[in-house]
């Protein structure tokens, strides 16, 4: 039953041949979903900030101005210094798709520093000009630290997607290239491949299968910029940001036939690593301005993030069954793949409201918008690789709009607030491994007395998407449905006028 071909044989030494002279960088699904990873960022910044939802882009006179609309720093009238650490608890429930599979839930806890930065104020004697500011800082714009867990029976196998790949002739180091490691692991006859899967004595049969995604890092930005007033009724900014990215995935996946449901296959896995460090620049302009003393009206631009990315990645297949009572199979290892990657984000636009009630307090409402569609991706080392990628990111992904809503109420010589936010993740197919809305809701407290001030913030996100461990066309996959949810408590202390 399971012997090679001579066209199975030939195909194995060709690809191997292939292989030795070049290693391709992964691309397609993959790549659809870092560019998700890296424009779906936003500053969680002060505890100010996070109070009101992130909505202060017109407000201003926050350090996180900078990442946002730079122009909200040229209304400081003194320095301030800030520094916010943070606690995090992240958790997912994860259930797969099947009748009687259990959800499984995973939590972790973490301390972070998500934001720290100083504001310089000048007074520049002009009549016009009468502040040019300039600011620094650090500020985390995402946080990927989460893990999943799933755990169930269903019918279906990560061979079915390999056997797919092979029959539309489709070559994958990482992934279909590997059976051919595994002797008579799935055949050919006339009309293509098979695997065990696909004989009549395994139909309707399902087996038991659990995975573990792990993923850890984050990507956060420095940021350098200056900000002015003009005649008290223009405010003006202009950032450099420079954001850094550090992050690794583990995906682990096993299938095993306990139930002797599937002739000849016993068990089979995959496993993926895959780490990226990088860097890029952007630059964001802005303006708010005043119409009236209480009202402002905030506008920015954030151009393109031009990312130059180094990326680690390699994967494990292995299958096993059982032929004439003789245990067979083996494990295929993939190349290893070091590649540098260079990713172009596409624009992003804001614009806001706010209104003071006098020294009451604020409201405050902000938006953004973005189109996915306009990432690119090119290879240092393989020229051709990016053209099938920018199309499947094309075709996968649209445009991501992002509203806020906040304010503060003074009752001194305390600042209460609260805020909401919702996001719209980019995903033109809903049916894919992120997507949906994020949405987060937020409250904190402030203090101030002379130069020293302390804020106090809790934001609660939460949002559902899918995760798929394999994906076929012919068969149906296995789902993974994801409920995320993710507590942030931040305090900020802070001096001004200095």
């Amino acid at each position: 039953m399971h012997k090679y071909s001579l066209s199975l044989l030939f195909i194995c030494l060709l690809g191997a041949v292939e292989l030795s002279a070049q290693i391709v960088p992964r691309v397609l699904p993959a790549r659809v979903e870092d560019a998700i990873r890296f424009g779906n960022t936003f500053p969680l910044g002060t505890a100010r900030f996070a109070a009101t939802g992130g909505s202060m882009s017109a407000i201003g006179v926050d350090y996180t101005s900078l990442h946002t609309n730079p122009a909200g720093i040229g209304w400081n009238r003194n320095s301030s210094f800030q520094i916010t650490p943070g606690f995090s608890l992240t958790g997912v429930e994860s259930q797969l798709n099947g009748a009687g599979n259990a959800p499984l839930r995973e939590s972790q806890a973490r301390v972070m520093v998500p934001s720290a930065g100083i504001i310089w104020a000048g007074d520049t004697r002009s009549i016009n000009f009468s502040t040019f500011n300039f600011g620094i800082g650090l500020t985390r714009l995402a946080d990927f630290n989460e893990t999943i867990v799933y755990r169930g029976r269903s019918g279906g196998s990560v061979v079915d997607a390999i056997v797919e790949d092979l029959n539309d002739g489709f070559s994958d180091p990482f992934r279909a290239d590997l059976i051919f490691d595994i002797p008579n692991a799935i055949q050919e006859d006339e009309l293509g491949f098979f695997s065990d899967f696909d004989l009549e004595s395994s139909a309707g049969g399902q087996i038991d299968r659990e995975g573990r995604v792990e993923r850890r890092g984050g990507l956060d930005e420095f940021a350098i910029g200056a900000g002015g007033n003009y005649r008290e009724s223009l405010l003006w900014g202009i950032t450099l940001g420079i954001p850094f990215v550090n992050f690794t995935e583990t995906k682990t996946y096993d299938e095993r036939d306990i139930r002797d449901e599937i002739t000849f296959f016993d068990n089979a896995g995959f496993d993926e690593t895959l780490e990226m460090t990088g860097t890029g620049v952007n630059f964001k302009f802005g303006l708010v301005y005043l119409p009236a003393p209480e009202v402002r009206i905030s506008a920015a631009v954030h151009s393109p993030t031009f990312w130059t990315i180094d990326e680690v990645y390699f994967t494990t297949l292995e299958y096993n069954y059982t032929d004439n009572g003789v245990a067979q199979g083996g494990t295929g290892l993939s190349p290893l793949s070091q590649s540098a990657i260079n990713l172009q984000t596409p624009w992003r636009f804001m614009g806001g409201l706010g209104y003071i009630i006098g020294r009451s307090g604020f409201i405050s409402v902000d938006a953004d918008y973005s189109n996915f569609a306009g990432n690119s991706f090119s290879f240092d080392d393989f020229a051709t690789a990016d053209e099938p990628t920018n199309d499947d990111i094309d075709a996968t992904l649209g445009g991501s709009l992002g509203i806020r809503v906040g304010g503060e109420v003074n009752v001194k010589p305390f600042q209460f607030r609260a805020g909401v936010g919702y996001r719209q993740l980019p995903m033109v197919d809903l049916r894919n491994d992120e997507d949906g809305a994020h949405l987060n809701y937020s409250g904190g407290v402030g203090f101030a007395s002379g130069k020293f001030f302390v804020d106090a913030a809790v934001r609660y996100e939460a949002y559902n998407s899918f995760y798929a461990p394999y994906r076929t066309f012919a068969f149906d996959g296995n789902i993974v449905d994801t409920d995320r949810s993710r507590l942030t408590a931040l305090l900020t202390v802070g001096f001004r006028g200095f």
